[in-house]
């Protein structure tokens, strides 16, 4: 549910290493949680969870118990690896070489973005104002320090006056949006809590705005279900916002069900209203409204579309709702709809942009036209310009290779600004206005060494013959087989980008490589590919992993004996399993924040909104569409294994740490020490996003130490 790379330096020989089941000194937690028999009959599969109990609230302690005390065995013999406080030295030192900037808006004639600067912890919110810089947010001022506290999102009013910013504390995502003066950098009276952290505010106009407030629940409970979206005008309390979209009370025109996250996006320009019920799935349910009854807190939903009609983006400029869909077109196609002429509907809607073999991938309205990225089958990105006038589109001339990221329509709907970045070179913005393309002045600096890296785009031939893209990173002469880390996602149609990793680059200079599996699952080659790797058919997603280590070990880059895999979050429903099913191919395997025990999603946090991706458990085709990605059932049945690295942190509310800690206790039972099976937990971390810098590179150099531990790399065995 999230983008998260591994990133190291070493060095080593070009030949290492390493075989299952010897130590290198790293040993197994001497402690296996204690079994408590469990059984039970889901559909026609039987299932045995002797560590159900991990789920209760009730056991969270003893959970955390043998977690830390696990996580605290694996962290001390990593820090004992010869090697490993070398690694973390030349890390903090890549990492505090530069600045860092992301998430850039444009608003009121001034430039925000956050930067992570040399000597912080957590990035700040910047203003660039009549030419100078200023920091606007410290999340970390005035604090002891011993919490983290980061900016998870921010939006700015249309006049920039004001900038509404959520921090989370503690790693986790759920936290309060507070409004500040950007004039005086001083909080106004306003905060809206609790918000989840990706969530940010729609400004009706400078002084109104819209958010979505999480449940009120019990401790433990899931606050991602029966989520409201409220007017809140500023110097009021929140007790007098209205509800306007979701809850249990009128649903105005357009029914928002509770495991949906009601989102409503105002545009002061324009007389209409967008609305989602969006969740964890690809297509979103859709209305329009009139602004003005918003405003007055009376809002007149008209739905549009619901998931049948595969939309996954759409945007208003005036009268007119863009929109792509898959529905006739699994590469996407751009439509259109009059608002203001007659009352909207999608049997009205005209056709704007065919694919024509691109894969159509967002879209962004200005009042001059229409701003298209279509994705290739490497993941990077091409921009494309629809003059409103009329005309065909125009492939703007943009760096080759790269991604493109952070979109944002200014609030004049007069420009977008975005970064490109890629393998070889750092993000950059750029403003695009009118179809003319320039850069803002806002670029991260990546050394003479990133450019020397040198790309490969290859294939892979799955199981049953279909090709696979594989993108295979590396530097200087290929000298034979050596480490290598295979990362895969492959879920809810996310492509893997290309984007610069001072870590890589280094790890590419000393002689390793670094590939990326772009599995059946993402969005590479358009909504066919992505649905071909989800629910049932996420067996193909373990083939499509299983063919690129093949290929890898074919071309020469890595033995089995040098090859490891990584993946994060939903792709805890392709690592392990793929490893599982062949453990022959691999030495080492990281998953991190993973999604491991699938046919439990309803018992977990933000479990039940992942149903539409990865399958319902309530009904007999959809938990068995799960039990074939679940770990916890695959394991019985696997005739050998290899060596694991699970990391977990502990205040995760998008995947329980339960999931990890379960199947990390059945390895163990089932292996005993003929195989690792380590934790790694931070109770001050939740997915990953909003850790310190430092908690973000120690567990980096934990998890490469793993990897090169299992390859015999030298410096990193005892």
């Amino acid at each position: 549910m999230g983008k998260w790379l591994i990133a190291a330096t070493l060095c080593l020989p070009a030949a290492v290493m390493a075989q299952s089941g010897t130590t290198n000194g790293l040993t197994d937690f001497p402690e296996i949680p204690k079994a408590e028999p469990f059984r039970e009959q889901v559909f026609d599969v039987a299932i045995d969870d002797p560590y159900r109990w991990m789920e209760k609230a009730d056991r969270r302690a003893d959970l955390e118990t043998w977690v830390n005390a696990s996580s605290l065995h694996t962290t001390t013999e990593l820090a004992a690896l010869p090697g490993r406080q070398g690694l973390l030295k030349e890390m903090e030192a890549l990492s505090r070489a530069n600045s860092r900037y992301f998430s850039a808006q444009e608003a009121g004639g001034k430039l925000f973005f956050e930067m992570l600067a040399p000597d912080k912890q957590v990035a700040v919110l910047m203003v660039r104002d009549g030419g100078k810089d200023r920091v606007l947010l410290d999340p970390m001022a005035g604090t002891d320090g011993k919490t983290p506290r980061a900016i998870s999102s921010y939006s700015v009013s249309p006049d920039g006056r004001f900038a509404a910013i959520h921090v989370g504390e503690g790693g986790g995502e759920t936290g309060a949006i507070r409004i500040y003066d950007v004039a005086t950098g001083r909080p106004t009276a306003d905060t809206l809590t609790p918000v989840w952290g990706e969530f940010r505010v729609g400004w009706i106009d400078d002084a109104t705005v819209i958010y979505t407030r999480l449940a009120s629940t019990a401790a433990g409970a899931d606050q991602m279900k029966g989520m409201v979206a409220f007017l809140h005008r500023m110097g009021t309390s929140i007790d007098q916002d209205v509800a306007v979209l979701g809850g249990t009370g009128p649903d105005h025109g357009f029914r928002v069900d509770p495991t949906q996250f009601p989102i409503v996006l105002p545009d002061p320009t324009s007389p209409w209203v967008l609305a989602y019920a969006a969740n964890a799935r690809a297509e979103i349910p859709l209305a329009v409204g009139r602004l003005s009854d918003l405003r007055a807190g009376r809002p007149a939903w008209i739905k549009l579309a619901d998931y049948d009609d595969r939309i996954n983006s759409g945007d208003i400029v005036g009268d007119t709702l863009y929109y792509l869909t898959s529905k006739t077109d699994e590469n996407g196609e751009l439509r259109a709809i009059d608002l203001a002429d007659g009352t909207p509907s999608l049997n009205r809607s005209r056709v704007v942009m065919r694919s024509e073999n691109r894969v159509l991938t967002s879209i962004a309205a200005t009042d001059s036209g229409l701003y298209v990225t279509t994705t290739l089958p490497s993941a990077a990105a091409e921009l494309w310009f629809l003059p409103k006038v009329g005309g065909t589109p125009r492939k703007l001339a943009l760096p080759a290779s790269q991604s493109i990221d952070d979109m944002a329509v200014t609030p004049d709907r007069r420009s977008v600004t975005f970064s490109m970045g890629g393998y070889t070179s750092t993000d950059v913005y750029y403003r695009a206005t009118a179809g003319q393309v320039v850069p803002v002045g806002l670029a991260n600096t990546a050394p003479p060494s990133a450019a020397r890296r040198t790309v490969v785009q290859e294939t892979a031939t799955s199981r049953d013959g279909t090709r696979v893209p594989l993108t295979i990173v590396y530097s200087g002469a290929r000298k034979g087989p050596g480490p290598t880390v295979i990362e895969a996602y492959g879920s809810y149609g996310v492509s893997g980008q290309p984007y610069y990793s001072p870590g890589w680059d280094i790890w590419n200079q000393r002689g390793g490589t670094y590939a990326y599996c772009h599995i059946r699952g993402g969005g590479e080659l358009g909504e066919a590919w992505h649905r071909g790797g989800m629910q049932a058919n996420k067996v193909n997603s373990h083939a499509d992993l299983t063919a690129c280590a093949e290929r890898l070990i074919k071309l020469g880059y890595a033995t089995p004996r040098t090859l490891g895999i990584f993946g994060a979050s939903a792709a805890g429903l392709l690592v392990p399993p793929t490893a599982i099913k062949r453990p022959d191919l691999f030495a080492a395997v990281v998953t991190r924040v993973g999604i491991v025990n699938p046919i439990r999603l309803g018992a977990a946090n933000n479990g039940p909104n992942q149903y539409g991706e990865m399958g319902d458990p309530q009904t007999r085709d959809g938990f068995a569409a799960l039990a074939a990605q679940d770990s916890t059932l695959l394991l019985p049945k696997a005739s050998g294994g290899t060596d694991y690295l699970f990391t977990v942190g502990l205040n995760d509310k998008r995947v329980d740490p339960w999931m990890s800690a379960k199947l990390a206790a059945l390895m163990r039972a089932k292996w005993g020490d003929r195989h690792l099976v380590l934790i790694r937990s931070d109770g001050k971390a939740g997915h990953g996003i909003g850790s310190t810098r430092d908690q973000g590179l120690e567990e980096r150099a934990d998890i490469f130490a793993f990897f090169l531990n299992r390859f015999g790399a030298p410096g990193f065995v005892k």
